[in-house]
């Protein structure tokens, strides 16, 4: 467990996502599809995405982000970018935080964790989809090192609004 004390009223860890997060993991995902363009579903998962998502992830990386209490405030995920063996170097990230609890270093440090995750597997490049409509997490990209790669506009329709989706990318 890593406490990273980044702010004087709560205290946070980086831990890795096991199955007593099951529900908090979830139900944060299901904050950003019912609230946000963060997440793509227009629908909420079931508790059953919980295996979806380690599934995705299997050997690269589930973190989970507590307080001192044991709140899940934010959750990483590090997973193969393809199944072919050929894009085995390559990555794909993804991170949610609860709105309270951003602009505090937490992303910056689930990043972090990720990377060594990645370059402890011969990870050389990650890989980040977000929303068009995600200014937040476009901003995050561009401001540690990603660059953007390409755009596909117009491919998703959520809260009855248009949506692209820009790829961002990182090597490391």
């Amino acid at each position: 467990m890593q406490n990273m004390g980044l702010c004087t009223s709560v205290s946070y860890s980086i831990v890795e996502m096991e199955e007593r997060h099951r529900g908090a993991v979830v139900d944060l995902f299901n904050y950003y599809v019912r609230s946000s363009f963060a997440a793509y579903p227009d629908v909420e998962a079931g508790y059953e995405f919980f295996d979806t998502l380690k599934k995705m992830c299997h050997e690269h990386g589930t973190l989970v982000v507590e307080t001192q209490t044991g709140q899940v405030v934010a959750f990483a995920l590090l997973r193969p970018y393809h199944p072919a063996s050929t894009f085995a170097r390559t990555a794909e990230v993804s991170y949610y935080l609860l709105p309270e609890h951003t602009r505090k270093g937490l992303g910056r440090k689930l990043l972090e964790r990720l990377i060594e995750i990645a370059k402890a597997r011969d990870i050389h490049c990650l890989v980040a989809s977000v929303s068009s409509r995600n200014e937040e997490s476009l901003q995050f990209h561009r401001r540690w090192g990603f660059e953007e790669c390409g755009q596909i506009r117009d491919i998703g329709v959520k809260f009855g609004q248009s949506f692209g989706v820009v790829w961002y990318r990182r090597e490391i």
